[in-house]
């Protein structure tokens, strides 16, 4: 019979080669050929602990174990970041990420169940580490015997795999390892990027021009810029998506004619994916390519001159409507709103879409009644986020007259109708229909406030901040986000995207080269692309 101490080693380095093992997408997962990797680190760890004096073992073999504890950690996070932004885990700047991410999952899964989540999570980390540690105390005590040269011989195996393999990047070799030093080596390209970023900033900035020579073509008109939450390219191109949204654009466009406005189309590269629409609306407003959140935290702290602050320079009341903020938003000032609404002062008294605070058609209706309805000879700048599309998609309101809105109370049942998230997100399936829906919803939402409120002829720019996570769009989508300009006939903005090769309508052409968000501001500036 095998000793308590032999199985303790074996079930250490087993659950240690499994570690390494574990690729790091969970479309990986069901993949026999992703698991086939040499394991390097199981056998430099086993020499190591042979080979160094017996008084250090037990230390070394607690402080291997947390550290393969700790490549766990890495490749859970690289699967859930992959899977919701197309790329690997920032360890430097993601953190900052927890407290949205854990709203959006307690209010998917609700509360409680994301709770057990979390604590299922710590528990298996935690009993990782011991059978880690136990074991890599157990096999020290147990090889302390073995010939040196044979323990030598196999650290020089495992060294030779992991240079001609791992660090070579052939995929037959790679390695744990190698991750981590891929992931340093790209934290150290991010910091060359920022630095980069840093001296143009530094430069003079062309779109810095007195108000009198700034946005002459749009003088009176109030100007609305309306991020669409996951409104990207897979909505109009995806076979599963297509017909729908496209046909509701078509809808949109014959109703501008009704009210003599028309509609030119285009495609930007959006900075962003699955998430982090900060870094969508940053990027558009300042005009510098914000892929990060590190890029972010920078930016934010400096005076770099915003779209919104062109636009209060020019004379008009910039107003940000932001729905999904909760609380204080810090980062209104880098911005220079002259007034930020969010989800404490737009009025709602509905109940909530789970994490969607309230229906776009409230928000659009609020913001209309305080500001536009209301104005006086200025003109209104407005930036709002429109969420109603944000995971998790369930439940969708539908649209409602626009007098009736009843403070949002109207929108009550609909809130707490259909299949809860939970139940929603066990079929792939449902949650794309569902998304397709929101999308929808949105659309049409946006289509009916243009057309139904003309008093002052706004020109509405409609954008997407992102494409939406793998499970919407595949592993092979385009960071692409469609963006329309509503405007009245004959509007200068309209032959300036024109000029741009933007098509006419509500649907961009597929052929149609796509401009990066970050160009955008510079383009609406001085009608022209940099």
């Amino acid at each position: 019979m095998p000793s308590l101490r032999s199985i303790s080693a074996l079930a250490g380095l087993l659950v240690a080669v499994l570690i390494v093992l574990l690729p790091g997408q969970f479309e990986a997962l069901t993949s026999p050929r992703a698991w086939w990797r040499p394991p390097f680190e199981p056998g430099v760890a086993l020499a190591l602990l042979v080979l160094v004096p017996a008084r250090g073992r037990r230390m070394l073999a607690w402080g291997l174990a947390l550290l393969f504890t700790l490549m766990l950690v890495m490749k859970l996070a690289d699967m859930a970041a992959l899977g919701a932004y197309w790329r690997t885990f920032d360890p430097v700047s993601d953190w900052r990420l927890l407290g949205p991410g854990w709203n959006v999952l307690s209010n998917t899964v609700g509360v409680g169940w994301a709770r057990a989540g979390l604590l299922l999570l710590l528990v298996l980390l935690i009993l990782v580490l011991v059978v880690l540690g136990r074991g890599f105390e157990a096999a020290a005590r147990g090889g302390a015997g073995w010939p040196r040269r044979a323990l030598a011989a196999s650290l020089g195996c495992s060294a030779l795999v992991l240079v001609i393999g791992g660090l070579g990047g052939n995929g037959w070799a790679a390695t744990t390892t190698a991750s981590i030093v891929a992931h340093v080596r790209e934290s150290r390209s991010n910091l060359e990027g920022l630095a980069e970023l840093k001296a143009r900033v530094a430069q003079a900035d062309p779109d810095d021009q007195p108000g009198a020579r700034l946005f002459t073509g749009l003088r009176g008109r109030d100007v609305l810029l309306l991020f669409v939450e996951s409104y990207g390219r897979s909505a109009l191109d995806d076979p599963r998506y297509q017909a729908r949204v496209r046909g509701r654009l078509e809808v949109i466009e014959h109703s501008l004619g009704r009210v003599n406005y028309e509609a030119r189309s285009g495609w930007l590269e959006s900075p962003t994916v699955g998430g982090q629409s900060w870094l969508a609306h940053s990027t558009l407003l300042s005009g510098l390519w914000i892929n990060s959140q590190r890029r972010y935290n920078w930016l934010t702290g400096t005076s770099r001159l915003t779209l919104t602050q062109l636009f209060g320079r020019a004379g008009w009341r910039t107003v940000a409507a932001m729905p999904a903020n909760t609380r204080a938003w810090p980062e209104a000032d880098f911005y220079g709103y002259d007034t930020v609404y969010d989800a404490r002062s737009l009025g709602y008294e509905g109940r909530p879409f789970n994490w969607v605070t309230m229906p776009d058609q409230f928000t659009l209706a609020s913001v209309y009644q305080r500001e536009l309805a209301a104005r006086d000879d200025v003109p209104v700048m407005l930036e709002a986020a429109l969420i109603s599309s944000h995971a998790p998609w369930t439940p969708i309101p539908t649209l409602r007259n626009w007098d009736q809105l009843d403070r949002g109370r109207v929108f009550n049942d609909e809130a707490v109708a259909g299949d809860p998230p939970a139940v929603v997100w066990q079929d792939p399936e449902r949650v794309r229909a569902q998304y397709l829906e929101s999308i929808d919803y949105t659309l049409q939402v946006i289509g009916s406030f243009v057309t139904a409120y003309q008093q002052t002829d706004p020109v509405v720019i409609v954008l997407g901040d992102h494409q939406p996570a793998s499970i919407i769009t595949g592993d092979r989508a385009t960071r692409q986000v469609p963006m329309h300009i509503l405007a009245p006939r004959g509007n200068a903005l309209l032959d300036e995207a024109t000029e741009w090769g933007w098509t006419s309508g509500m649907i961009p052409a597929a052929g149609q080269r796509p401009v990066g968000m970050d160009q955008f501001r510079h383009m609406l500036v001085t009608g022209r692309e940099r």
